[in-house]
């Protein structure tokens, strides 16, 4: 009996999945911040499931038909490093608004200058 810990591929798709997710939450810096993190989620979910998709296909050529199987547990890990990644966010997004920072806000949008005698 394999636990969590001990199979290298499921740690390898959990800091994947970790990662994919705040890649794609960077990638999305002008949209809101529940929009960024709803696409960040959607994009390391995608990339999880195409990859057990392909390993459920035999895909990848290389690959030993052990190690490259398509398996729950690996789907699991990939939601735990979405999770994590999330969690992450959140706790950065509180303590950016708690000490005044807006990290992970919005830029900023310029003000445009009106014309003198402008109401």
């Amino acid at each position: 009996d394999e636990s969590f810990l001990t199979r290298s591929d499921l740690v390898k798709h959990c800091v994947a999945s970790l990662f994919i997710t705040l890649a794609g939450y960077a990638a999305l810096s002008q949209q809101a911040a529940l929009a960024r993190v709803a696409g960040a989620v959607g994009c390391a979910a995608a990339a999880g499931a195409a990859k057990e998709a392909a390993d459920a296909s035999n895909l990848w050529p290389w690959c030993p038909y052990v190690s490259c199987a398509a398996d729950t547990l690996d789907l699991i890990a990939d939601a735990v490093g979405i999770w994590l990644a999330c969690a992450l966010l959140l706790i950065w997004r509180l303590f950016s608004a708690r000490h005044g920072r807006t990290y992970l806000a919005i830029a900023p949008v310029a003000a445009t200058e009106e014309p003198d005698g402008a109401i």
